[in-house]
């Protein structure tokens, strides 16, 4: 049975959850007079870091635990992500304009080396953002809810219990634009955590596209990225995280084929105060 801990915080969620929408159409209606409101705007989509661990998109990878942060430890495994960042309404006109929109995401790590025990967490994320391009600089304000799970098959095994991963949190992302290159900033706080952790995370980011010519009707891209991001709850240790490959890129869709690693703290929030290590392969398609 739940605590009573645990039932406040999922109603929490729940209430936070049910404020959105109406959060959105209050925007809508507090927009200025001359500002033109639309629904499902033809505008970029808000993006993180190309190197950052919570890409949009349909995402799988398959990796070498070096330094594996689940009980299992170093060994092969795979991550699966599909999630997406919707623009819902923007509120003026021109080429760029700002606009609201959803987050939601979902991602799980299995094991390839035990398939009995093969799912090992899954994380859930959604939320909405802000977001306003002024020339070269983006600039988006988030709020989300995040909560993470254990694979049952890997808690029978291990005699492990969930950690009650429960948290919203509001971040701000900066992008400067400068030709193939784009910085990122961002810094965020925990305003809601079911655990007793420090809540406060900064992050920075380079990303570089370039361009290799055209095929299958759209634009070749090489892709080369670094993402560095430190959490208050991992006493602000750094967890680097990359990626180089290939882009193919038409009518605003993106698919990639690329090498990635990290080193620092666990992604799986169920195991977020051990380090990982690992590098692999990715396989990316972007709407």
């Amino acid at each position: 049975m739940p605590t009573d801990r645990q039932v406040k915080r999922m109603i929490q969620s729940v209430n936070a959850l049910n404020a959105w929408p109406a959060i959105l159409v209050s925007l809508a209606v507090a927009a200025p007079a001359g500002a033109q409101v639309r629904v499902f705007p033809k505008v970029a989509p808000f993006e993180y870091p190309a190197a950052g661990a919570r890409a949009a998109g349909v995402v799988g990878r398959v990796v070498q635990e070096r330094r594996g942060d689940s009980r299992f430890g170093p060994e092969r495994e795979a991550d699966v992500l599909i999630g997406g960042n919707l623009p819902v309404l923007s509120f003026s006109g021109g080429d760029h304009p700002g606009f609201i929109g959803l987050t939601i995401r979902v991602g799980g790590r299995f094991s390839l080396d035990d398939p009995k025990t093969s799912l090992i967490s899954n994380d859930w994320v959604v939320g909405i953002h802000g977001v306003v391009d002024r020339g070269p600089w983006r600039v988006a304000a988030e709020l989300f809810h995040e909560s993470s799970h254990l694979g049952d098959e890997y808690a029978e095994r291990f005699g492990s219990r969930r950690v009650d991963w429960t948290r919203e949190v509001a971040a701000v992302w900066i992008r400067r634009q400068a030709g193939p290159i784009a910085l990122h900033g961002t810094a965020g706080y925990t305003l809601i955590d079911a655990l007793p952790l420090r809540r406060g995370s900064a992050g920075l980011g380079a990303d570089y596209r370039g361009h290799f010519g055209s095929a299958l009707g759209g634009a070749l891209r090489p892709v080369v990225a670094v993402f560095s991001e430190a959490q208050g709850y991992a006493d602000w240790k750094v967890t680097t995280t990359g990626r180089a490959g290939l882009e193919l890129e038409r009518d605003g869709r993106r698919l990639a084929v690329s090498l990635i690693w990290l080193a620092g703290t666990s992604i799986q929030r169920q195991f977020y105060d051990r380090s990982s290590r690992y590098w692999g392969f990715e396989l990316r398609f972007d709407w």
